[in-house]
This record gives C-alpha cells, sequence and structure tokens, in this order.
C-alpha cells in the first residue's frame, strides 16, 4: 500500500514538472534565472552577454514583458513601482532582443 501511495506521488510529481510550473520556454532561457530579493519581490537574471526579452505570467497580477541587458538584473514591477511578488510566478518566455537596453514597462 506505501508503494503504490509513494508512485503515484512520484507520478503527480513528475507530471506537475512535465506542464511547465514555473518553467521558462525559449532559446534565451538557458542563460535565464528566476530569484526573489530581499524584500521578495521577483527578480530576472540574464547570465548572457546579449539583451533579452522575458515575458513573465504571474498568479494574481498579470502578465509583463521586461527587457533585461546582458550580464544585469532587473526586478519586475507593477503600476505605482510595486514589486511583483516572486512566490506569485507562474512561467515564462524567453528570447534574444539585441539592440541597445531600453526597459519596456
Amino acid at each position: 500500500m506505501i508503494r503504490k501511495l509513494l508512485l503515484t506521488s512520484l507520478g503527480c510529481l513528475y507530471a506537475a514538472s512535465a506542464l511547465g510550473v514555473g518553467a521558462c520556454q525559449g532559446q534565451a532561457c538557458r542563460y535565464t534565472s528566476f530569484g526573489k530579493d530581499a524584500d521578495g519581490c521577483l527578480e530576472i537574471r540574464n547570465l548572457s552577454r546579449e539583451d533579452i526579452e522575458v515575458t513573465v505570467y504571474t498568479a494574481a497580477s498579470g502578465t509583463y514583458t521586461v527587457r533585461v541587458a546582458g550580464g544585469d538584473t532587473e526586478k519586475i514591477y507593477k503600476t505605482g513601482r510595486m514589486c511583483v511578488p516572486a512566490a506569485d510566478y507562474l512561467r515564462s518566455g524567453a528570447e534574444y532582443a539585441g539592440g541597445i537596453f531600453s526597459p519596456s514597462r
């Protein structure tokens, strides 16, 4: 009985990861990492040399697109300069933007 319960639990975890919960899709994702600052705000770190454009989907705050310069970190903000909590993050998509860095807020 315990084995069945364990296998069922592992199967549910695998299914959740396969759905992309918290995943980043796109070419630039291998150079992109997500974290939170001391206040719990969502941060995106671009580890590549090229600028990237990231679209972030959150549970309560909506969808945001931000441009992150190569080697830089950007915080995600709502209207009124209030940060988006890292706990709201669901998934994202990232692609190379190229060109000169200009935040799209």
